[in-house]
């Protein structure tokens, strides 16, 4: 019997230690030059995922949706002094990397999670 109880602790801790994994923050390269910062990025990333929820929900004036979408975006990027190209760059780069993609899509939700927040609170 204690010899059962034994193995399933034993067992039990494999399970738990192997979710606990940490090399998948050693196997993430290094972004190239020119990329935006990991910041920077997942703001922006942010930011534009909800210019595109309004854009699918059809929340955005004008009689032309997608040009009004299309200045939105523009104004969302020069307003953080960032081009199209090197947001278009980044976004290229971090969806290449499988392995550090789940990561920072996570870091994307708790950001518009906090940006939700701050709005409830106005």
């Amino acid at each position: 019997m204690m010899k059962r109880q034994y193995f399933g602790v034993c067992f039990l801790m494999v399970v738990a230690f192997a979710g606990c994994d940490p090399r998948y923050k050693e196997d993430i390269p290094t972004p190239p030059e020119g990329m935006l910062d990991k910041e920077t990025f997942i703001e922006l990333h942010a930011e534009l995922q909800l210019l595109e929820a309004a854009h699918r929900q059809r929340m955005l004036r004008g009689g032309d949706r997608d040009a009004a979408r299309a200045a939105h975006r523009e104004r969302i990027l020069a307003d953080a002094g960032v081009t199209d190209s090197a947001f278009s760059a980044t976004y290229d780069w971090w969806y290449s990397q499988p392995e550090a993609l789940p990561g920072l899509l996570e870091e994307v939700l708790v950001t518009l999670d906090s940006i939700e927040r701050a709005s409830a609170s106005n």
